[in-house]
């Protein structure tokens, strides 16, 4: 069985992934979360034990072992530790991804995945629209809003959060040699033009530069599902899905098809 969950923290927004309310997966399911699952965040963890027990709690305990995780990146993810040479890069489910436990892996952007018999494109990556400082939805049980301070780079942000022409080109190879055709597709924010239905405003954060990467493979592609993160809403708008509170399984119909959005 293959599950869907939005964004985790590193633990501050997983009470839906806990054993008294996520109580429906097997061992052995496939849980993917869409973005900034928080399991490689602290600059300092080699060297900060409190640090290195708050993070190894939320990898080693309350993503639970009896799953395996799988996590498309997001924007609030360590990439110096994540993309440097701290975790391998191992091949798995027919493509890539960064083992950080047995049982936890970040899957590369832009490469393909067979799970379960169903392929996936994924593609993490976003802009921070919180780097300055900002009002922004609660991550206390999805209600009111947080105003964060202004994040440093290199202790809770890191430009590698943007995809770059690198990532657009593997995913573009990938997709060649499958025909520009996936089942579903798994990102942490969506395509430009689709920011619309998942925001109060969409005009009420910067231009993101991964949401025009994924508006041109959109424009191409042949999909039944799109699964994103990054908004902290539950919301569908046909093909789309923003999770945030809740784990779903995945499911869709034999007669799902692409379909156009009046940009």
């Amino acid at each position: 069985m293959i599950w869907l969950t939005g964004d985790l923290h590193g633990g501050d927004s997983a009470w839906h992934i806990s054993s008294s309310r996520f109580k429906e997966g097997q061992r052995g399911d496939v849980v993917i979360c869409l973005g900034d699952l928080g399991g490689v965040w602290y600059h300092d963890y080699h060297t900060n034990e409190k640090h290195r027990r708050r993070e190894d709690f939320f990898l080693d305990s309350q993503l639970r072992k009896r799953f395996l995780w799988l996590a498309v990146d997001g924007n609030h993810e360590n990439f110096a530790r994540l993309f440097g040479d701290e975790f391998p890069l191992v091949d798995i489910f027919g493509g890539r991804a960064y083992k950080i436990r047995e049982h936890v892996y970040y899957l590369k952007r832009g490469d393909i995945f067979t799970i379960e018999g169903q392929t996936f494109l994924a593609f993490g990556g976003a802009s921070s629209h919180d780097r300055f400082g900002a009002k922004v939805r609660s991550l206390s049980w999805g209600r009111g809003y947080d105003y964060t301070l202004p994040r440093k780079e290199g202790i809770d942000w890191w430009p590698e959060e943007q995809a770059n022409q690198e990532d657009y080109d593997n995913a573009c190879r990938n997709l060649d040699a499958v025909g520009w055709k996936v089942d579903h597709v798994i990102t942490h924010t969506c395509p430009a033009s689709m920011r619309r239905h998942f925001l109060e405003s969409s005009n009420s954060r910067k231009p993101d530069p991964t949401e025009d990467i994924l508006e041109s493979i959109y424009k191409r592609l042949t999909f039944r599902t799109w699964h994103l993160g990054h908004f902290h809403i539950d919301n569908q708008v046909d093909l789309f899905e923003c999770h945030y509170s809740r784990v779903k399984p995945l499911t869709w119909h034999e007669s799902d098809k692409k379909q156009e959005f009046e940009i």
